[in-house]
């Protein structure tokens, strides 16, 4: 079984051995759901923008993120400067983001599903690179929700037109 496929079936442990009342609610999981589609329309506004300090933004103050060459960025100012050095080799990014799946223990959120940067770096054709992630998120203390943890499995190079 691949390593992202183990995903959806740790998710199911953990709602069969969660207590009920730190599962979400229909009702409650629709409004999270909500606001993790705004959260990522600011990612990908953010990337479009080409804008690190917006991209932090969407990240919880303790945020962290998975880079591609395995490197972990903690902390909104960690996550500016290593967006920042990403969009200044490739320029602006056209952000795909297809979820798959949300479920909710407590104040946290997980997301899973596809993602795709599209960009065309100064003196090269345009690319598409993307694959699959792991999101979570951190209801906020004045409500909201925020970037906890970020992880894609990078390194699936995608068709244009996806």
């Amino acid at each position: 079984m691949s390593q992202v496929r183990r995903w959806p079936v740790l998710a199911l442990l953990l709602i069969v051995v969660a207590p009920p009342s730190l599962l979400a609610q229909e009702a409650d999981l629709a409004a999270i759901r909500a606001a993790i589609d705004s959260g990522n329309a600011e990612y990908i506004a953010a990337y479009a923008a080409a804008d690190g300090q917006a991209l932090a933004r969407v990240y919880d103050p303790d945020g962290a993120r998975l880079g591609d060459n395995g490197t972990l960025d903690r902390g909104r100012e960690a996550i500016a400067a290593a967006m920042g050095r990403f969009v200044e080799r490739v320029g602006p990014v056209r952000v795909g983001i297809e979820t798959v799946d949300v479920w909710v223990l407590g104040d946290q959120a997980f997301e899973t599903g596809i993602w795709s940067y599209t960009f065309t770096a100064p003196g090269q054709s345009e690319r598409t690179i993307g694959g699959r992630f792991v999101t979570v998120w951190r209801r906020q203390p004045g409500g909201g929700w925020r970037i906890l943890a970020d992880l894609g499995v990078p390194g699936t190079t995608l068709p244009p037109e996806h």
